[in-house]
Protein backbone atom coordinates (compact mmCIF):
# COMPACT_ATOMS: atom_id res chain seq x y z
CA UNK A 1 0.00 0.00 0.00
CA UNK A 2 1.65 3.12 -0.92
CA UNK A 3 2.01 5.82 1.67
CA UNK A 4 -0.87 8.75 2.11
CA UNK A 5 -0.21 11.84 -0.08
CA UNK A 6 1.68 14.64 1.36
CA UNK A 7 0.95 18.14 0.66
CA UNK A 8 3.26 21.12 -0.06
CA UNK A 9 2.10 24.05 0.48
CA UNK A 10 4.61 25.45 -1.12
CA UNK A 11 3.57 23.97 -3.96
CA UNK A 12 0.88 25.72 -6.11
CA UNK A 13 -1.17 23.35 -7.17
CA UNK A 14 -0.84 21.47 -3.75
CA UNK A 15 -1.83 24.74 -1.99
CA UNK A 16 -4.58 25.32 -4.31
CA UNK A 17 -6.32 21.95 -3.38
CA UNK A 18 -5.68 22.09 -0.07
CA UNK A 19 -8.05 25.47 0.12
CA UNK A 20 -10.24 23.74 -2.26
CA UNK A 21 -10.36 20.73 -0.04
CA UNK A 22 -11.67 23.32 2.91
CA UNK A 23 -13.91 24.77 0.90
CA UNK A 24 -15.77 23.26 -2.04
CA UNK A 25 -18.87 21.70 -0.82
CA UNK A 26 -19.35 19.05 -3.81
CA UNK A 27 -16.76 16.66 -4.97
CA UNK A 28 -17.21 13.37 -7.03
CA UNK A 29 -16.17 10.17 -5.54
CA UNK A 30 -15.31 7.47 -8.11
CA UNK A 31 -15.43 3.83 -7.18
CA UNK A 32 -15.05 0.66 -9.33
CA UNK A 33 -18.57 -1.21 -9.89
CA UNK A 34 -19.16 -5.03 -9.39
CA UNK A 35 -19.34 -5.06 -13.51
CA UNK A 36 -15.95 -3.28 -12.83
CA UNK A 37 -17.20 -0.08 -14.56
CA UNK A 38 -16.15 2.99 -13.20
CA UNK A 39 -19.14 4.46 -10.64
CA UNK A 40 -19.24 8.33 -9.47
CA UNK A 41 -21.40 9.84 -7.64
CA UNK A 42 -21.70 13.88 -6.11
CA UNK A 43 -20.89 13.50 -2.27
CA UNK A 44 -20.38 16.17 0.40
CA UNK A 45 -17.36 16.07 2.32
CA UNK A 46 -15.09 17.18 5.15
CA UNK A 47 -11.04 17.42 4.50
CA UNK A 48 -9.95 16.83 8.12
CA UNK A 49 -5.95 15.30 9.00
CA UNK A 50 -5.31 14.67 5.70
CA UNK A 51 -8.42 12.99 4.23
CA UNK A 52 -12.38 13.31 3.34
CA UNK A 53 -14.62 12.18 5.53
CA UNK A 54 -17.77 11.17 3.57
CA UNK A 55 -21.26 10.30 4.98
CA UNK A 56 -23.83 7.66 3.24
CA UNK A 57 -26.50 5.91 3.95
CA UNK A 58 -25.59 2.29 4.19
CA UNK A 59 -27.02 0.65 1.58
CA UNK A 60 -25.40 2.52 -1.57
CA UNK A 61 -23.50 1.34 -4.39
CA UNK A 62 -20.14 3.60 -2.81
CA UNK A 63 -20.68 1.82 -0.19
CA UNK A 64 -20.99 -1.77 -1.49
CA UNK A 65 -18.22 -0.95 -3.97
CA UNK A 66 -15.84 0.14 -0.91
CA UNK A 67 -16.53 -2.56 0.36
CA UNK A 68 -15.34 -5.14 -2.79
CA UNK A 69 -12.38 -2.66 -3.83
CA UNK A 70 -10.97 0.38 -1.34
CA UNK A 71 -9.41 1.90 -4.29
CA UNK A 72 -11.25 5.83 -5.52
CA UNK A 73 -10.87 8.61 -6.92
CA UNK A 74 -11.94 12.07 -5.26
CA UNK A 75 -12.31 14.88 -8.18
CA UNK A 76 -13.02 18.13 -7.18
CA UNK A 77 -14.88 20.09 -10.12
CA UNK A 78 -12.71 22.23 -12.60
CA UNK A 79 -13.26 25.53 -10.78
CA UNK A 80 -15.09 28.77 -12.05
CA UNK A 81 -12.68 28.56 -14.99
CA UNK A 82 -12.34 25.48 -15.91
CA UNK A 83 -8.83 24.87 -15.23
CA UNK A 84 -8.47 23.64 -11.74
CA UNK A 85 -8.13 20.21 -12.12
CA UNK A 86 -7.54 18.02 -8.28
CA UNK A 87 -8.56 14.93 -8.33
CA UNK A 88 -7.24 12.86 -5.28
CA UNK A 89 -6.34 9.30 -5.84
CA UNK A 90 -6.42 6.58 -2.57
CA UNK A 91 -8.11 3.97 -0.72
CA UNK A 92 -11.48 4.12 1.50
CA UNK A 93 -12.31 2.30 4.44
CA UNK A 94 -15.86 2.43 6.23
CA UNK A 95 -15.48 3.08 9.92
CA UNK A 96 -16.47 1.22 12.54
CA UNK A 97 -18.47 3.98 14.52
CA UNK A 98 -21.19 5.05 12.67
CA UNK A 99 -21.61 8.40 11.69
CA UNK A 100 -23.02 9.68 14.62
CA UNK A 101 -20.36 8.89 16.83
CA UNK A 102 -17.99 10.99 14.95
CA UNK A 103 -19.69 13.82 15.68
CA UNK A 104 -18.22 15.37 18.71
CA UNK A 105 -15.43 15.64 16.55
CA UNK A 106 -16.60 16.77 13.26
CA UNK A 107 -20.28 18.34 14.07
CA UNK A 108 -18.58 22.28 14.04
CA UNK A 109 -16.92 21.78 10.66
CA UNK A 110 -20.07 19.90 9.30
CA UNK A 111 -22.43 22.70 10.09
CA UNK A 112 -20.49 25.58 8.99
CA UNK A 113 -20.00 24.16 5.65
CA UNK A 114 -23.32 22.74 4.76
CA UNK A 115 -25.80 24.44 7.12
CA UNK A 116 -27.13 26.10 4.64
CA UNK A 117 -27.56 23.29 2.27
CA UNK A 118 -29.43 21.10 5.19
CA UNK A 119 -31.59 23.76 6.05
CA UNK A 120 -33.08 23.54 2.76
CA UNK A 121 -33.31 19.69 3.27
CA UNK A 122 -35.21 20.09 6.65
CA UNK A 123 -31.94 18.29 8.36
CA UNK A 124 -29.58 18.85 10.80
CA UNK A 125 -25.77 17.55 11.28
CA UNK A 126 -27.50 15.21 13.72
CA UNK A 127 -30.53 13.80 11.76
CA UNK A 128 -27.65 13.72 8.30
CA UNK A 129 -25.16 11.22 10.87
CA UNK A 130 -28.31 9.49 12.00
CA UNK A 131 -29.87 9.05 8.01
CA UNK A 132 -26.47 9.06 6.45
CA UNK A 133 -24.62 6.83 9.30
CA UNK A 134 -21.64 5.04 7.19
CA UNK A 135 -18.38 6.82 7.52
CA UNK A 136 -16.38 6.56 4.49
CA UNK A 137 -12.40 8.05 5.20
CA UNK A 138 -11.08 8.68 1.88
CA UNK A 139 -6.79 8.80 2.41
CA UNK A 140 -5.44 9.91 -1.06
CA UNK A 141 -1.85 8.57 -2.34
CA UNK A 142 -1.76 10.54 -5.20
CA UNK A 143 -2.80 14.05 -6.19
CA UNK A 144 -3.54 15.01 -9.94
CA UNK A 145 -3.57 18.53 -10.18
CA UNK A 146 -2.77 21.68 -12.65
Amino acid sequence: MPAPFVFDPAVKTHARTLERLDTEQVAWLGTIGRDGYPHAVPIWFLWQDGRALIMSEPETAKVRNIRANDRVLLHLEAGADGEQLSVLRGVATLSPEPSTAWLPRIAAAYTAKYDAWLQRLNLTTETMAERYSVMIEVTPHKLIAW
